[in-house]
């Protein structure tokens, strides 16, 4: 195959040419800055120009002047050679034009680019509001220190590490599945280590709990702050609720088992009240867990009505104010620590995604695969809501989470609102909002099981006592109000706003809440399918 040579200004001849007139058009064809083959084209023609007007001249002095002449008659050699590329340009043929306009076109928007991504990364945030500061003035009271049941509890928890580690295991166990030697051991911890159990009940009697986040360092991040390590209470709470208890009810102490209950419940309020939502879950596990022990030891024990309407008066004092619902006051203010750090500040526009302060938390999210997905980098270069806006929608969320966590479960259900789905549309195409999710559902669901399940431990408790005074069940849960056992009907939070279920039967009583399903099942009990059946409270299942 034989391959087109393309010609070059070095393979034409200026031989017929006089040395000045070679020299003008090699200046002339340098100056141009065109493309290889143009500028060869443009050189032929000057030659064959100059030839042209040369031919009549008789001998060499004659030609050098003429030379000279039409040179002068060319004028300046940079305007002409611009004239020259002019010409050409005007002339090639319009795909090359569009070509070419492409190509600058291209150039000019990597450059642009490479400039905008030289901006976007240059950027940085400005930590300009203390939230840690405002976190620790809003969960702590106005109150002396001496009412503050931190301290005790922290000595606990430090005791409990320091004794002995065999029981450790064993704590978890209940009380029910252990052997009687393992009996015999935790009877003999819980003897040996009074003084652990004694601070748990001091701390329980304190008006107010708080701990001061960060520990005094106010340039932490808030993402990074220590918060109490559930492990901890655990281990305060368990040997109360899930073995004292029983082993003084095994001894007929009743007054005392109850009142490690309530020490237990109030540990679990302690922990809730205006706190972060970790917090308020491990104190809601505690509370439940209370009341779980609640209920099994009134279900396995016959207890004097007297002692049972003291512990129900006690009860309904302790929850008179507890207000069941979740709070997302804490939670904000660690959105928006989180925002003011991810988001640049004091550069002209209204603050971009900072990608330093981004990356932490994503590695720290529930999806990190959202993160990985091909188009995110785009995104985050020219789509993402700036700061102004992510904080707007961080307001949207948490107005819509107030409003939604004050609706029962039952509610919800009968105004059909999928938490989830509108909670995902507020916060659609937020990268920092999508990785840090309020965890409505989880919460909004365990508060109100927890309410419901207080409550049914409070009309159970006037159940047994109605039955011991008049030596039958009630015919129905008025009859209760209507005898002075109980001050008000126990509401199911998975109905739209009805009480419990109660059935008086032969022998005994059931009493029940509809369940997840929001059907009435006639309480029957689904096991090993949460979402299938009713939730029993009365009788106990062993």
């Amino acid at each position: 195959m034989k391959i087109k040579r393309i010609i070059s200004v070095k393979d034409l001849s200026f031989e017929n040419l006089p040395v000045c007139v070679a020299e003008f058009i090699k200046q002339v064809i340098k100056k141009m800055r065109y493309r290889k083959k143009v500028r060869a084209d443009v050189a032929a023609e000057l030659i064959a120009h100059f030839e042209d007007e040369l031919k009549e001249c008789s001998n060499d002095e004659e030609k050098e002047q003429k030379a000279q002449r039409l040179i002068a008659e060319f004028g300046d050699i940079k305007l002409l050679a611009v004239l020259l590329r002019r010409a050409k340009k005007r002339c090639r043929p319009l795909w090359r034009t569009l070509v070419a306009r492409g190509f600058q076109t291209a150039g000019l928007l990597v450059l642009c680019l490479i400039i905008y991504i030289a901006w976007f990364l240059t950027g940085k945030p400005a930590i300009t509001t203390n939230y840690l500061e405002q976190l620790n003035r809003m969960v702590r009271p106005t109150a002396d220190e001496s009412l503050n049941a931190a301290p005790l509890y922290e000595k606990a928890i430090e005791l409990y590490e320091a004794s002995s580690q065999t029981v450790d295991k064993l704590m978890w166990k209940k009380y029910n599945e252990a052997a009687p030697e393992e009996k015999q051991l935790m009877e003999t911890w819980l003897a040996d280590n009074k003084n652990i159990l004694d601070l748990v009940i001091a701390g329980s009697k304190k008006p107010y709990y708080w701990e001061e986040y960060g520990n005094g360092a106010y340039n932490y991040e808030m993402m990074s702050i220590p918060l109490p390590n559930p492990t901890n209470f655990h281990r305060l709470a368990f040997p109360l609720s899930r073995w004292r208890v029983w082993i003084r009810a095994e001894e007929n102490r009743y007054e005392d088992a109850f009142d490690d209950i309530k020490a237990c419940y109030r540990l679990g309020q302690h922990l809730k009240a205006n706190k972060t939502n970790v917090e308020q879950m491990l104190g809601i596990v505690i509370e439940n867990l209370a009341i779980q022990t609640l209920h099994g030891i009134v279900s396995e024990h016959k207890i004097d009505s007297a002692i049972l309407a003291v512990l129900q008066k006690d009860f309904e004092q302790m929850i008179a104010d507890e207000d069941f619902v979740i709070s997302f006051d804490a939670e904000k203010l660690f959105l928006f620590d989180g925002i003011q750090r991810c988001f640049t500040e004091g550069r002209f526009g209204d603050g971009h995604l900072y990608l330093g302060g981004l990356e932490p938390i994503m590695l720290r999210g529930p999806d990190r695969r959202f993160v990985n997905r091909l188009i995110v980098p785009l995104h985050i270069l020219f789509t993402h809501p700036d700061k102004q806006q992510t904080r707007e929608m961080a307001d949207r969320l948490y107005a819509f989470s107030d409003r939604m966590v004050r609706k029962t479960p039952g509610q919800l259900h009968s105004e059909a609102i999928d938490v989830e789905k509108e909670t995902d549309e507020i916060v659609r195409g937020n990268i920092l909002l999508k990785t840090l999710p309020s965890s409505i559902n989880m919460l909004h669901d365990r508060s109100y099981r927890n309410k419901t399940d207080v409550e049914a431990a409070l009309t159970i408790i006037a159940i047994l006592r109605y039955n011991q005074d008049t030596g039958d069940y009630p015919e129905n849960l008025d009859q209760l109000i209507a005898a002075g056992y109980l001050k008000k009907l126990p509401m199911d939070c998975y109905s739209d706003n009805k009480p419990l279920l109660y059935k008086k039967t032969e022998s005994n009583f059931t009493l029940y809440s509809i369940g997840r399903n929001f059907k009435d099942d006639g309480g029957m009990v689904e096991m090993w399918v949460i979402d299938e059946g009713d939730w029993v409270f009365w009788p106990v299942t062993k």
